[in-house]
């Protein structure tokens, strides 16, 4: 169990809020997430569909679902919070918004999704 706790520490566990301006008016379900990562200067790793690098095939896109759909307003702003949590078995992630709506805490506890470790 110390090894895992060395290459995972609990201290791992982080959370952050974003906010998007609504450009046009639709109901969300959820979002998208990839991974895009700046080694060194201009070397890059990433699966955004803007900028993927060639043969990248060891991350994978993420969806985070929102249970009840919102619906978004023109020039609305979504605030959605996102956490990552640590036990010394697993990890998961947790979300929710805020705005224009408060939704749920979604996948609490990891119940739905987690990682092990």
């Amino acid at each position: 169990e110390r090894e895992r706790e060395i290459f995972f520490p609990l201290s791992c566990a982080t959370n952050r809020k974003v906010s998007f301006k609504i450009e046009q008016s639709g109901l969300m379900h959820g979002f998208g997430a990839y991974f895009e990562a700046v080694l060194y200067k201009d070397v890059m790793i990433s699966i955004n569909p803007d900028t993927h690098s060639p043969g990248m095939f060891s991350w994978f896109p993420m969806y985070f679902p929102i249970q009840t759909p919102v619906y978004l307003p023109k020039d609305s702003v979504v605030d959605a919070h996102f956490w990552r949590k640590v036990s010394r078995t697993r990890v998961w992630y947790e979300w929710a918004i805020t705005s224009p709506a408060v939704s749920r805490i979604h996948n609490a506890r990891g119940e739905a999704n987690f990682i092990g470790l």
